[in-house]
Formats: C-alpha cells, structure tokens, sequence
C-alpha cells in the first residue's frame, strides 16, 4: 500500500465529517460537517483526550466529545458546546 491510499479516510474525517483540532493539541474541536451528496456519515476521530464521534444524518447530528466543541453548520451561527454527548435536530 502507497501512503498516499490513506487520503479518502483523512478526506472523511476533515471534509465530511469536518473534524479538525480548534486549538492546539485538540484541547478544543471543530466541527462542521458537510454531507454534499450524502444521506449519513459516522465515525470516530481518535484524539489525546479520547474519541470524538460523529453521525450526522439530513435530520439530526449525534456528537460526543472528550473535549468541547465549536459546531459550525451549514447556514446557523457557530454553536459551542461543552464536553459531552449531544444529541441536534437539524
């Protein structure tokens, strides 16, 4: 396998599911997702604190999170939540 094959499942986390580190060393996360074409998206982004989880349909956004979040949707004001399992309708 070439390294370059691990493109697409960077691409899911960072792109769709749009989970980047909103401060250094993820003590905070960003994230905005963007499901274009797609009915759903989920997975789970390994950060130091633990696992940041993402599933997002067209109707409703689950998130849990070791470390607080900046939510950032599509046409809404950014949202900032605490640490934590959120469950959002869209």
């Amino acid at each position: 396998m070439h390294g370059w094959s691990s493109t697409p499942a960077r691409d899911l986390i960072w792109h769709v599911l749009g989970v980047t580190p909103g401060a250094p060393g993820y003590s905070m996360a960003r994230v905005a997702p963007r499901l274009g074409a797609l009915d759903w998206a989920k997975g789970k982004v390994p950060c130091p604190q633990g696992m940041i989880s993402v599933e997002i349909t067209r109707t409703r956004l689950i998130l849990d999170s070791p470390v607080s979040v900046q939510l950032d949707l599509e046409g809404q004001p950014a949202q900032h939540l605490p640490p934590g399992r959120h469950d959002l309708a869209l």
